[in-house]
């Protein structure tokens, strides 16, 4: 009995275990018939190229030599000419602001070489023999000719306002040894004095015309046949020769300053281009108005020395003013010999300084001047 259920449950174990395989055995049989029946997918081949993933690349730091920064020269002041040939009280200025303008035409072809001076000297009246001479701007007539025999023994030429206008703005082309001789005041009777050397030499004389209402028709055509020579520059010297001071009507500055250019112009058919002040006396305002009339150079009474490009010898009443070129200085007749010695030492000084700073100023104007010029 034992013997017959122990054969049931080893029957049912084996029942079980067939059954088991056989479950086992269909599951892949299904899933492959499955697949069967669906379209194949391509499977990429493998590359024979192994992807390689980069790796970063380390560079050994180079050793450079550093680049030492960009510099810029910085423009500096060039030296002056300066000098103790001048009176005490007496200083050189310069009136243009531009320095590369000012080495261009101080160094360019076509200009004044350096030393070039003008001597501006005024004269008044000349006393004929065994007159009397009672004031201190008249001279001798054994002077006269003392002094315009020196000037020539010594070389001087002379020149025109237009002339000394272009040399002390763009120091144009003038003689080295240069004057420029003004006679104020209505004297037609010393410019006839004049005529005779100015003919001979080849000179010209600067007259410094009061053209007041008062001037008789004669005088008026005495002094334009003598004009028609051309050996005369006539400029303005006011028109009533009025002292401009503080206290002058301004009415009064402006006719002294605006109708000498008209009157000019009608009789000598000529524009003046400076004003010989009367007496010497200006004002700021009345350099104002003379600038605004056209006027370009001024004559003072100062005797300061003589004037070379951009160097314009001034005391202290005149650099107030702060318009060198309208407060000229003037030599007096009364040493006009004296004052052709003393320029040319200054010129000759000038011409010594000027060779000595030549390389300094040459190479200011490459680093600075000719790259502006280019542009």
């Amino acid at each position: 009995m034992i013997w017959d259920i122990m054969k049931i449950r080893i029957w049912i174990i084996c029942l079980f275990i067939i059954i088991l395989v056989t479950s086992c055995d269909s599951i892949p049989r299904i899933m492959l018939d499955e697949s069967l029946n669906q379209s194949p997918t391509l499977s990429p081949e493998p590359s024979l190229t192994a992807t390689v993933t980069p790796t970063a690349t380390i560079t050994p730091t180079a050793t450079k030599t550093p680049i030492p920064p960009t510099v810029t020269p910085t423009p500096w002041s060039l030296e002056t000419f300066a000098l103790s040939l001048l009176n005490p009280g007496v200083t050189p200025v310069q009136y243009l602001e531009d320095t590369c303008s000012y080495l261009a035409n101080r160094w360019g072809e076509g200009k004044s070489e350096p030393g070039t001076i003008v001597v501006p000297i005024m004269f008044h009246s000349i006393a004929k023999p065994g007159r009397e001479i009672r004031d201190s701007s008249t001279i001798t007539m054994a002077y006269f000719e003392y002094f315009m025999a020196t000037a020539k023994e010594l070389g001087f030429e002379t020149i025109k306002v237009s002339e000394l206008v272009d040399f002390l703005l763009e120091n144009k082309e003038i003689p080295k040894r240069s004057m420029i001789m003004i006679l104020d005041d209505r004297r037609p009777g010393v410019t006839e004095l004049f005529m005779p050397y100015l003919e001979e030499n080849g000179w010209t004389l600067t007259l410094g015309w009061p053209t007041t209402d008062a001037t008789r028709e004669e005088l008026w055509e005495r002094m334009e046949s003598l004009a028609d020579t051309g050996l005369l520059d006539i400029q303005s010297h006011g028109h009533d020769h009025i002292y401009i001071q503080s206290y002058t009507p301004l009415e009064e500055i402006e006719e002294e300053i605006y109708q000498p250019i008209e009157v000019i112009q009608e009789h000598f058919g000529t524009t003046a281009q400076a004003i010989i002040w009367p007496g010497g006396n200006f004002t700021q305002e009345s350099i104002v108005l003379a600038r605004e009339a056209g006027l370009e150079l001024g004559f003072s009474v100062y005797s300061r020395g003589p004037l070379m490009f951009n160097w314009i010898p001034l005391g202290e009443s005149e650099m107030m003013m702060d318009d060198p070129l309208m407060v000229l200085p003037r030599y007096w007749s009364t040493a006009a010999d004296v004052a052709l010695q003393q320029a040319l030492e200054i010129s000759e000084a000038a011409e010594e300084q000027a060779e000595s700073v030549w390389e300094q100023e040459q190479l200011y104007y490459s680093l600075f001047c000719q790259s502006v010029e280019s542009d």
